[in-house]
């Protein structure tokens, strides 16, 4: 059989090998090990990676009688990828037995492999680990540039689908930071009203549908103006940041606060009445008077709206989210006006009729 019509087969057999990206790249590199040990009369077959002076199986085919795992490690010296990642290209050696060299190899005295073929696999031109395959019997005959071709083809798809896969990280990784960006406030890290907003048309639309209960309430920082001119707005920040937290802290895992705008908050309790809301809001004022920033205690106004379903579908979801906030911006002007530093709530019953 020519070069030429060996790297045909080979090519091909790749191209069926690789082409179904829905089963995995482990699917994909197994089979394609599974491929190299066929194509070089091997019986194992190896992609590692190189950390340091560590050598990595990533992914492995071997014999029964074989224990070599994923994630296994061994000292870079002690394998044969070491005389791979020194020549900085494909390697092949028959029988390493007969060579006065590698006969005295730390992997030909600890593994007594004698046969190995195998090539470094770079990742934006680094070295990431080795692609190599190898044989406890000797090669029957000289690897010959057709096999070192095969070798090669196969190590490019494994650089390619590498890159792609690092790519497809970064851009997942760049997808979650830009949401973090798009739906939290930067300075105190809960959601600003962006993110508030999916959360309650969401809660909302569920208890539209089962007639359930909920508290929204406002929370507004006392006199922050007046705190904010006299420390400066770093410490106007800190009290922000500090604030965020006690609240935080106080809710449960399922409950919402977010960043109203200035120095309000929004907190979000579904199924919750009006006496278990004042519970969570006067720990709520509670916690903020334990901040040691200003001279004086730091208190809260908040208003608060307790809202149910009762036999009320919500065409308009985003539309019921205003009219209950605004109830709750209400309460809250009222607080401020009685001498601030306490709770004032309205309950909203929506109904059909």
């Amino acid at each position: 059989m020519t070069n030429k019509s060996s790297s045909e087969l080979v090519i091909r057999r790749l191209y069926q090998v690789t082409q179904d990206h829905s089963k995995g790249f482990e699917y994909q590199l197994i089979e394609l090990l599974k491929m190299g040990l066929e194509r070089f009369d091997l019986c194992i077959g190896i992609l590692s990676k190189i950390d340091q002076d560590q050598y990595v199986v990533k992914y492995c085919v071997t014999p029964d009688e074989v224990p070599l795992n994923p994630e296994d490690c061994f000292d870079l010296d002690s394998t044969y990828c070491s005389i791979t990642c020194n020549a900085k290209g494909p390697v092949g050696i028959e029988h390493m037995g007969e060579n006065d060299i590698f006969a005295v190899h730390p992997a030909y005295k600890a593994f007594g492999l004698e046969s190995y073929i195998g090539i470094p696999i770079r990742l934006n031109g680094e070295l990431y680990g080795t692609l190599n395959f190898s044989s406890p019997t000797p090669y029957p005959r000289m690897f010959r540039d057709v096999d070192i071709d095969a070798l090669q083809l196969m190590a490019s798809w494994v650089e390619v689908e590498l890159i792609r896969r690092e790519q497809e990280a970064q851009l997942q990784a760049l997808n979650k930071e830009l949401h973090h960006l798009a739906n939290y406030d930067s300075l105190t890290n809960i959601p600003n009203r962006r993110g508030m907003h999916q959360t309650l048309q969401k809660d909302l639309n569920r208890l539209s549908r089962t007639q359930g209960k909920g508290t929204i309430a406002l929370i507004d920082i006392d006199r922050f103006k007046l705190l904010n001119d006299t420390l400066g707005h770093q410490k106007g920040d800190d009290v922000l940041v500090e604030v965020a937290q006690k609240i935080a802290q106080s809710l449960r895992d399922y409950d919402l606060v977010a960043r109203f705008g200035g120095e309000e908050f929004l907190i979000w309790l579904p199924d919750t009445n009006q006496e278990q809301c004042a519970i969570v809001c006067q720990r709520i004022m509670h916690d903020i008077g334990t901040i040691a920033i200003a001279a004086n205690p730091i208190t809260v106004s908040i208003g608060a709206c307790h809202f149910s379903f009762d036999n009320y579908k919500a065409d308009d979801i985003t539309q019921l989210i205003g009219d209950i906030i605004s109830e709750a911006d209400t309460v809250l002007y009222d607080a401020k006006a009685q001498g601030r530093n306490r709770l004032n709530s309205v309950t909203k019953v929506l109904s059909a009729n």
